[in-house]
């Protein structure tokens, strides 16, 4: 599972975790070979996200501190992360189409792949 935490501040918003799924989306879009392995890596992404910031808030909650602001700012942290790994899918939606029309252009004219 998508899961890293940034063990030097101790805090879940890290630029490395953004830049991670920044990344892991640009190349889920230069190596998808079609619309649907695509839609389905990026539900995936998505998916892992959501459910690595929900372990973290629980593991944070049940072992490190239970004040009951933890689970609002696990799920303010979840939805920044989903959010932003589906702005990434939507993105990646749009490249993957114009790709995929490119090369249906280049097989539709003789040229080759």
């Amino acid at each position: 599972m998508f899961f890293i935490v940034d063990k030097l501040r101790g805090t879940l918003i890290s630029r490395y975790l953004l830049v991670t799924i920044i990344l892991l989306g640009v190349l889920n879009m230069c190596l998808a070979k079609g619309m649907k392995e695509y839609l389905f890596f990026s539900l995936l992404l998505v998916l892992s996200t959501a459910g690595g910031v929900v372990l973290y808030t629980l593991y944070y909650y049940n072992f490190v501190s239970a004040d009951f602001e933890t689970p609002i700012v696990g799920v303010f942290v979840m939805l920044l992360y989903g959010v932003l790994a589906a702005v990434v899918a939507a993105v990646g939606t749009v490249v993957v189409v114009i790709k995929d029309r490119i090369a249906e252009k280049r097989v539709s004219k003789g040229v080759g792949v």
